[in-house]
């Protein structure tokens, strides 16, 4: 016997309305987060052209606030990297480093940021950053935003099959609960009004009259 079997008419009705809705606002919602945590700054950038960048200068700033969790709140160093390159002009310009596309997105004050709770590894991850990619005089492959100079990038995350998967596969599973919901309520025919409904051998509660 089916779990929805025992209920009434009226009951069916109301449960398999939220399910229908508290799906898809559970879907729409990763596909909202998903899109500005990773489209958004996968779309921007797409616009960047490879480089080669030299480290002109690399220095601290003052720590900044940063959230490592619910209820958790902790300190990293900022530490902002300046390189030269040039553009598709062979023009000489300078632009902060970053270390990909969701670092400009997030951390558009610093090249690096690590969120732990403890200082201790933020100052040891930013420091090890600054060893790989903040000393003066060193020269390595990069990205620049030709409409913005000052924006240049480490690497590049995200590619357009990325894109493609972040979107496809939650806006897939968005239509199979739909497609399940309709047949459930198709089943117990959600759709039905209480008026339309017919008549019922058990209480507004559930119990058997």
């Amino acid at each position: 016997m089916g779990c929805c079997e025992n209920m009434s008419p009226e009951r069916k009705h109301a449960v398999c309305r939220k399910m229908l809705c508290s799906g898809m606002i559970l879907v729409m919602a990763l596909i909202i987060m998903l899109g500005i945590l990773i489209v958004k700054p996968a779309i921007y950038g797409r616009a960047f052209k490879p480089t080669t960048c030299t480290v002109v200068s690399s220095e601290y700033e003052d720590n900044v606030d940063c959230s490592c969790g619910r209820n958790c709140y902790t300190q990293m160093p900022c530490l902002v990297v300046m390189v030269t390159y040039e553009d598709r002009k062979n023009v000489t310009a300078t632009g902060m480093l970053h270390d990909d596309e969701g670092e400009l997105d997030q951390w558009s004050m610093c090249s690096y940021h690590s969120c732990s709770r403890s200082g201790q590894l933020n100052y040891d991850a930013v420091s090890r950053f600054e060893q790989n990619y903040g000393q003066v005089g060193e020269t390595y492959s990069c990205f620049y935003n030709p409409g913005k100079e000052n924006e240049v990038l480490l690497r590049k995350d995200y590619d357009n099959m990325v894109i493609f998967h972040v979107m496809f596969w939650p806006s897939l599973l968005l239509a199979v609960l739909i497609a399940i919901t309709c047949v459930i309520c198709a089943k117990y025919k959600c759709w039905l009004n209480e008026d339309d409904s017919p008549p019922s051998n058990y209480s507004r509660f559930g119990v058997p009259a």
